[in-house]
């Protein structure tokens, strides 16, 4: 059994086991048990990240010569925004971002490793898009009980905005190290590429940025799914939040 099907399974047992209306404490310890066993004997996070992990194709500049990627997650949270006015002449303004990050290192690993072999859709670049309309409380939960159970943590930073504006991803908990951060700005953008079946899809754009302080030297973001505002303000609230996933490649 491999890794996505791995993956598959505990979310569907972790779901199952919490959504039976069990008759006994017995039996929900029971198969409490069996999954979290499953999962301890499951590494999902934490996995080597190789020369042949390799960054999406994009117009994007490439990373800066000497630079490898040393980390790999998945942003959810939400993109801020602010109106001047409900009118349909004012557009919205950005105003930052608020995401967890959780550890994708080893989907990307298990993509590097039998993606290109087989010719099968990455499944990394698939779970944005899966996780678009989950709502972010469940995201939260489904981590707690995954860490619980499994004894790993999947949330290895948060990403957010400073008080000047700066984008600052810090990734230094979870045993990680202490320059495992990055205050940032932009370098490069391009739209959000179209999707079969969806066309324009109102993701971000995926953009490069470059370290102004930190550990890391360069972090994309790439594969979004969902953040963009509205066109304009008409019926719209002075502040409101539009909810996305990404993937961010950290590199140094």
């Amino acid at each position: 059994m491999n890794w996505a099907t791995f993956t598959l399974v505990s979310l569907l047992s972790i779901t199952t086991v919490n959504a039976l209306p069990f008759s006994s404490a017995a039996t929900s310890s029971f198969y409490t048990s069996i999954v979290s066993n499953f999962l301890q004997n499951t590494q999902l996070t934490g996995c080597p990240i190789t020369d042949t992990t390799t960054l999406a194709s994009s117009t994007l500049t490439a990373p800066s010569k000497g630079l490898s990627a040393k980390a790999i997650t998945l942003g959810r949270g939400t993109q801020n925004y602010t109106c001047a006015s409900s009118s349909n002449l004012a557009t919205p303004k950005a105003t930052g971002a608020t995401a967890t990050l959780f550890d994708a290192s080893c989907v990307a690993a298990f993509d590097a490793r039998y993606g290109a072999s087989t010719g099968s859709q990455s499944i990394l670049h698939l779970l944005p898009d899966v996780l678009k309309p989950v709502p972010l409380s469940t995201t939260d939960l489904s981590a707690i009980i995954l860490q619980r159970l499994s004894k790993q943590d999947l949330v290895v930073g948060k990403h957010y905005f400073t008080a000047d504006g700066t984008p600052f991803f810090d990734l230094r908990g979870a045993g990680r190290d202490n320059s495992d951060w990055i205050a940032a700005r932009k370098a490069d953008q391009m739209d959000a590429p179209s999707k079969p079946g969806f066309g324009i899809t109102g993701d971000v754009a995926w953009l490069k940025l470059t370290a102004v302080e930190g550990g890391y030297r360069e972090v994309y973001r790439v594969h979004t799914a969902g953040g963009s505002a509205p066109a304009t303000c008409e019926g719209m609230p002075a502040e409101f939040t539009v909810d996305y996933t990404a993937e961010y490649w950290f590199y140094g």
